[in-house]
């Protein structure tokens, strides 16, 4: 319970700094970061902050998105107490009233006297328009109640009464669910699937059963489990990446369905099958044949595709025609399909992420989902987290130089404080305050923000990160140079910039008035802002933000105006020119080919917040100057740090298979003959040593 209490108590610190950061209210602060954390092991995407409160007729809801992937409507409940030093229990009585007053939200949406009488900017409103477009699709209602209570009887989803006939589940996340998910060792939470509900589970043959912590198994999954498997534990199921790159409509899951309703049985002949990964297994023999009966954490890295076509297509309206008449797809029979299934399973966390990265790569090289480049353990994110490590920004507003602390892997803030005592932990968010933290789905968003893709950023923090990281990735790749020093300091800007456009539009007297879609309005402010300011021949000086590690008062000026514009075309059903719902128009790209029609005034602008071509030009040389010389220290300090013995000793190695007047011999001896007061190799020749002895230990070179 003492541990319990603590992590409420360092749960309420973050959302209180979350919620004054943003300035935002403790509950929304709350909202936002459960929600993250849910966004990352892949329970909840896309979630629309949305809180409205009916107290006469009963009503409340805090936030709702329609789940693609599921065909699932989510609706959000928030019961959070504001108390730093009391862990409430979670009352049925409680969890019972709040499901009432969902439902009695939910079964209002078809009346058009109840609609009619909200203001066209409620939040009840706009929940309603989301809700009533999707409605005709879904397939579940979940109601997902987030709270920093604990449950005095372990459950986490409860069977609710339909909603307007359409079946419904409501799922706690209390505060030890949070607790568990927040201070695990993955990004996703631990789950089994224990296929005897269905039946005696898959069958299989062993292909490699290994003692390394990796065993693979060949199997077939009949069609109706696989089915069963998805209808209890949906996007949970797919891989991230996967997840993300799902598209119902693609040809491949028109042709399955085609197979599904026409041929059934021969599936299992024309489909590849599906890649599984999970962390344990159990199995049991029948008849003389392993079947595995309970798999932890499953993951299916490859065939969301052939999943989602199983699954969905008997639900689907309408057939196919055929020489023999009509196919509908009710009618599937699922008892006859069968797919392919590889099962591997990796007991080793350590290597887990890499493992089924590798997996998911190779699985998926038909298709352009490149799940490696996308690691948390790729170069592009180490590179970020070194130099948030080393690199102080100048004083902030209280004068003291600080740190950002990227979080390369969800929760490495919580847990590097977590091995330090009370005296080091506050040293240690004086040097890292909690504000100044930022993971990777935040980079993604600034990064993309300040390229001008806002209509990517709103598709979901996800979904964000992986199509920057397809493009950032290959630059990375091209030339790491370019993402130095320099680069890190600009997106610290770029980090300074969305958070102040954030709390200046919030504290605005307009927003006020006029609130909600705050994350569309956001994006899409910075977007048009930055490529208005191009098209002048300029662009928004991120040096000086750096230096003063915040806006200026003209740009903030400019920002809150531009702000309060965009947020009213992204609002008129006219500027959307067709689309109903304002947070689906910021996902297209029509969306921003629209918002990017609009006129800005930067006549109230700074000369110092912004820089012409050639000013920017001047800067990049001056940059790549520094980031030259920076390689160049670096090299000598390298080569320096190993004696001429040792060099000459290298020298000696590479003798034996190379002649003495190749590079892998002479540049060694250069180096050996620069520690004892010779001249000092060329860049070039630094490079290259450091190379040859990297070279060298790869190949068993030792000095000892």
């Amino acid at each position: 319970m003492a541990e319990l209490l603590e992590y409420h108590q360092e749960l309420f610190d973050l959302c209180s700094i979350g919620a004054e950061a943003n300035a935002t209210f403790p509950q929304e602060g709350f909202f936002d970061y459960t929600h993250e954390m849910l966004g990352h092991a892949g329970v909840l995407d896309n979630i629309e902050y949305c809180p409205y409160v009916n107290s006469r007729l009963g009503m409340k809801i805090d936030g709702y998105s329609w789940n693609e992937l599921e065909k699932v409507i989510n609706i959000i409940c928030i019961d959070y107490t504001n108390d730093r030093d009391v862990v409430e229990s979670l009352k049925n009585d409680t969890i019972k009233r709040m499901a009432e007053r969902v439902t009695k939200f939910i079964e209002r949406i078809g009346d058009h006297h109840f609609y009619n009488h909200l203001a066209t900017t409620d939040p009840g409103r706009t929940a309603i328009d989301l809700i009533s477009e999707f409605i005709g699709s879904a397939i579940k209602f979940r109601v997902v109640l987030m709270t920093d209570k604990s449950l005095s009887v372990r459950v986490k989803k409860i069977e609710m009464e339909d909603m307007l006939g359409i079946p419904t589940s409501l799922e706690i996340w209390d505060l030890d669910r949070l607790h568990l998910l927040d201070n695990s060792d993955s990004d996703f939470e631990e789950f089994v699937v224990d296929l005897t509900q269905w039946g005696k589970g898959v069958k299989v043959l062993p292909a490699n059963v290994s003692s390394t912590g990796v065993s693979t198994y060949l199997g077939v999954m009949p069609g109706s489990l696989l089915s069963d498997v998805y209808n209890e534990f949906g996007q949970r199921l797919l891989e991230s990446n996967v997840r993300t790159f799902l598209d119902f409509r693609a040809g491949t899951n028109r042709g399955m369905r085609k197979s599904l309703v026409k041929e059934p049985e021969n599936f299992f002949a024309y489909n590849n099958g599906i890649t599984v990964t999970a962390t344990k297994i159990s199995t049991e023999i029948y008849d003389g044949q392993i079947h595995v009966t309970r798999i932890e954490n499953m993951q299916i890295v490859n065939g969301g595709q052939t999943t989602a076509a199983i699954y969905f297509s008997p639900r689907e309206k309408g057939s196919i025609k055929g020489l023999d008449g009509d196919y509908y797809f009710k009618d599937i029979d699922l008892t006859q399909v069968f797919v392919q299934m590889k099962l591997t399973v990796i007991s080793d966390k350590k290597t887990s992420e890499t493992m089924k990265s590798n997996i998911a790569t190779f699985a998926n090289s038909q298709n352009s989902i490149q799940v490696s480049d996308l690691t948390s353990n790729h170069p592009f994110h180490l590179n970020i987290e070194s130099r948030s490590r080393s690199q102080l920004v100048p004083p902030g507003l209280d004068g003291l130089p600080t740190k950002w602390f990227y979080e390369r892997a969800r929760g490495q803030y919580n847990t590097q404080k977590r091995a330090l005592s009370l005296a080091q932990i506050r040293k240690f968010e004086k040097e890292y305050p909690k504000i100044q933290v930022f993971s990777k789905t935040d980079m993604a968003k600034y990064e993309n923000t300040w390229r001008m893709k806002p209509h990517t950023v709103k598709r979901g923090a996800q979904a964000n990160l992986i199509r920057l990281g397809t493009v950032i990735i290959s630059e990375f790749d091209a030339n790491p140079d370019d993402f130095g020093v320099n680069f890190y300091k600009d997106l610290v800007s770029k980090i300074i910039l969305f958070r102040s456009a954030d709390k200046a539009i919030f504290t605005s007297d307009w927003y006020k008035q006029n609130s909600g879609l705050k994350a569309e309005t956001v994006t899409y402010t910075l977007g048009l802002l930055r490529s208005a300011i191009l098209k002048s021949g300029y662009d928004i000086n991120l040096d000086l933000i750096y230096q003063n590690q915040s806006l200026s008062a003209s740009l903030v000026s400019l920002i809150i105006d531009t702000a309060e514009r965009v947020k009213a075309n992204i609002e008129d059903p006219v500027f959307r020119d067709g689309v109903s719902n304002p947070s689906e128009f910021c996902k297209s790209e029509n969306g921003w080919i629209q918002i990017q029609k609009m006129t800005v005034d930067l006549s109230g602008l700074s000369s110092e917040d912004t820089i012409n071509m050639s000013q920017k030009i001047v800067q990049e040389l001056e940059k790549k100057a520094v980031t030259k010389v920076s390689k160049t220290i670096s090299y000598i300090e390298q080569v320096m740090a190993i004696t001429d013995r040792e060099w000459s000793s290298l020298a000696e190695y590479n003798s034996a298979t190379y002649p003495s007047s190749h590079p892998n011999v002479g540049i060694p001896l250069k180096c050996a003959s620069f520690l004892v007061g010779g001249t000092m190799p060329s860049d070039k020749q630094l490079k290259l040593a450091i190379e040859i002895l990297k070279n060298a230990r790869s190949g068993g070179f030792d000095f000892l």
